[in-house]
């Protein structure tokens, strides 16, 4: 990560670099985790593995924040329904890291381990088993690992130990806002005074960001209060 610099007319997101980077965010701070994706894949190119867990990875979020839809065509999602599935998934994952893979996307990480369906104690012993499975990834591969936790407490204490970075997305009283160790960020006004906290606003953000890639496929525009 590195010490970010906002101006208004040019927003900044975080900067993933290799290793295992924790994100927390605000139940409030929609659209967060796909931003900083699109973002890493629009700044370095190459693809993103996405092995999904709990809905994070559907597409229309990644459709509406997306300043160009070709981009999508980088996003390799695996989706699991089962912990046994997400277990399977994770050992699958570095067999699947290609040159160009660019980022792997662990959202909520713990959440099938939390299943009812799993005798006591294995929810644990599978996490855990799925954690030394991105330290793998990590120790070969020159590859950022975005991960989140559904729940942050004593379940999660392995996913903690294992990030090399940590930061959070929340809401403030004026607007998202990322911060860590060694930087911060701010947030960006419209026009109006106001500042946009919707997937449109992520949608601005990485358009105004990435300009070049913005095509006639991808409307920009949006309106002050989060819809089009």
């Amino acid at each position: 990560m590195h010490l970010l610099v906002m101006h208004q007319s040019q927003p900044e997101l975080p900067t993933l670099d290799s290793g295992v980077t924790l994100l927390g965010t605000d139940e409030r701070a929609t659209g967060a985790l796909q931003s900083l994706v699109l973002d890493q894949l629009l700044l370095d190119g190459g693809s993103a593995i996405w092995v999904d867990a709990h809905g994070h990875g559907t597409t229309q979020p990644l459709s509406r924040i997306a300043p160009s839809m070709r981009v999508l065509d980088r996003v390799r999602i695996a989706r699991a329904f089962t912990p046994w599935q997400h277990q399977s998934l994770l050992h699958d994952t570095a067999p699947e890291c290609m040159a160009d893979t660019a980022l792997v996307v662990l959202p909520a990480v713990d959440w099938f381990y939390r299943s009812d369906e799993l005798a006591r104690g294995d929810g644990k012993r599978m996490l855990s088993t799925g954690i030394e499975l991105v330290a793998e990834i990590t120790n070969v591969f020159d590859v950022p690992v975005l991960l989140t936790q559904h729940t942050d407490d004593a379940l999660t204490e392995p996913v903690r130990e294992l990030a090399d970075d940590v930061i959070r997305c929340e809401q403030t009283p004026y607007g998202p806002r990322f911060s860590g160790e060694e930087y911060e960020t701010l947030v960006y006004p419209l026009e109006n005074g106001l500042v946009q906290t919707t997937f449109a606003f992520w949608k601005r953000v990485l358009t105004t960001h990435h300009p070049a890639v913005v095509s006639t496929d991808s409307p920009t525009e949006v309106s002050a209060y989060g819809s089009y």
